[in-house]
């Protein structure tokens, strides 16, 4: 992880990985067939560590919206490789899935923020794929964020909330 961290996927080899924790290439190739098994891996222990660390704050466990501003803070350092991991998606399975695990968790999240907000009848699949780019955008973008994240995502709920409900009365 920490070598994908500071090389990114293509600035780090597996033999590296093998180096760093004291194992030849082949035993790392054991555990990992391919290098993008091996990234994936590291995603998701980013993403992993994250989520157990938020979900275990008292003060924002079972809450959405906390829940959510507190892992796309903490994951704010590990944005090149989240950029790296959508690039890689479309070429690996483990990649993909490892990203998709990310999303699903950042969807059910937002969905549990805006529940009770959206009217009924509202377009629950156009919200997710708005938020799904919206959420990339704050994961992959190389542009420096300069306000708190809690102020984006309560923007983007807002606007979500918002759009669902003049679509509904449309």
């Amino acid at each position: 992880m920490e070598l994908f961290a500071a090389n990114g996927y293509r600035g780090t080899s597996v033999a590296a990985v093998g180096r760093a924790a004291g194992l030849a290439s082949s035993a790392v190739h054991w555990y990992f067939p391919t290098k993008d098994d091996l990234f994936a891996a590291a995603v998701r222990s980013i993403f992993s560590t994250a989520r157990d660390r938020v979900e275990a704050d008292a003060g924002i466990a079972g809450d959405p919206r906390g829940e959510l501003v507190g892992l796309l803070d903490a994951v704010q350092p590990y944005r090149s490789l989240h950029r790296e991991a959508y690039e890689r998606m479309a070429e690996s399975e483990s990649v993909r899935a490892a990203y998709e695990e990310v999303q699903r968790w950042l969807e059910q999240r937002l969905f549990g923020a805006i529940a009770n907000r959206l009217p009924e009848g509202a377009d629950v699949a156009l919200i997710a794929d708005a938020a799904h780019v919206l959420f990339e955008g704050i994961l992959v973008s190389t542009r420096r964020v300069d306000r708190p994240i809690g102020e984006l995502i309560d923007l983007l709920t807002d606007a979500l909330v918002a759009s669902a409900a003049v679509k509904a009365r449309h």
